[in-house]
């Protein structure tokens, strides 16, 4: 079998609260005609507080601290793992592979593998199922899956509701062969997996690679902006992403149900990406799930992409007094589209 058998994160040491992003709006946007509250940012996303990376701060160094909280938490003996999974949006490098790096910065062994996955809110799910593959076929036995991203870098200040969801962090996941005394300790199941390449532009940070690279007339729109939006620009457009985050996320947990023969009742828990707290109970309720089985904490975290269900599991007192036997039901879905989900049961 395969486990997820320890899970630490990281957060920024800025937190940005929904004043500040109010006070950022006025003195950035050139129209400023809508009233902002933070009463109203909180009602439309569930957000109190979100954390910022400094400008000097990558995902990779979001990363590396998160893999240090995990192994001292955890007393883990880093010198046995044997494959690194990094998956972000923000890669450190086009080349070399930030995984790679953080080989390097860990002061891990040589002899093992490294790999970075492009991807960005179903991150964590894509990353388990290649760990999950590689210890069943024998070739690893100790992954340290690393899930993170900085969307703040790629955010114009003006964009209220870009800035009220998202929150950069990272988290570390060690994914074993077998089970540890005072382990997470829980069993992987069989993945639902899917995509839809039609979101292209629903979520997308444009003038950010090979598709029309940021040039300098496009740079020169941002130079009043800390960050310089040298990583692109984040676009969203809601209704499509709020529309198909309800229609498919109800089907997608129906689907890893019906794939592992249980009942929506056997479930103990149900985390879910931390994507928009009003989102999340709009699909709570659609699913009649009680509210104690449902994992909502974004109100002080944001929206952390693909760090966003690890963290969740983290911080909820729901996970941490789970007994023997306890299922839990894991879904991610965004950027892309893509979706995907499992079983983790409680050994």
């Amino acid at each position: 079998m395969v486990y997820i058998n320890a899970i630490s994160f990281y957060l920024p040491e800025n937190i940005l609260s929904n004043e500040e992003i109010i006070s950022d709006y006025k003195k950035h946007s050139l129209n400023g005609s809508i009233e902002y509250t933070s009463e109203l940012i909180f009602k439309q996303c569930g957000v109190r507080e979100r954390f910022v990376s400094k400008l000097n701060e990558t995902t990779r160094n979001l990363g590396a601290k998160a893999s240090i909280t995990l192994f001292k938490d955890w007393s883990i003996d880093k010198s046995k793992i044997d494959y690194i999974i990094f998956v972000s949006d923000a890669l450190e490098y086009k080349g070399p592979t930030t995984a790679c790096l953080l080989q390097n910065d860990l002061e891990l062994n040589t002899n093992i593998g490294a790999i970075d996955i492009l991807h960005g809110c179903t991150g964590w799910v894509y990353g388990l199922q290649l760990a999950n593959a590689f210890i069943k076929s024998g070739q690893s036995k100790n992954i340290l899956l690393i899930t993170g991203d900085v969307p703040t870098k790629v955010i114009h200040p003006e964009d209220v509701e870009l800035r009220s969801i998202f929150s950069d962090g990272a988290a570390a996941t060690l994914v074993s062969n077998e089970p540890t005394i005072n382990g997470l300790n829980f069993s992987i199941e069989g993945f639902i997996m899917g995509t839809d390449g039609k979101g292209e532009k629903s979520l997308w940070v444009e003038r950010s690679a090979t598709k029309e690279p940021a040039d300098i007339p496009w740079l020169s729109q941002y130079t009043s902006i800390p960050t310089g939006l040298g990583g692109g620009r984040l676009r969203m457009d809601s209704p499509k992403i709020f529309l198909f985050a309800i229609r498919k996320v109800p089907t997608l947990i129906k689907e890893i149900l019906k794939k592992h023969n249980l009942a929506m009742e056997e479930i103990d828990l149900f985390i879910l990406h931390q994507a928009n707290g009003t989102m999340l109970e709009f699909i709570r309720k659609r699913l009649k799930i009680p509210e104690d089985k449902f994992v909502i904490n974004i109100e002080e975290t944001g929206n952390t992409v693909s760090a966003s269900i690890p963290i969740a599991m983290c911080r909820d007192e729901k996970v941490k007094s789970l007994k023997q036997g306890s299922k839990v039901l894991v879904a991610a879905f965004g950027i892309g589209y893509s979706w995907g989900g499992t079983i983790l049961t409680k050994k």
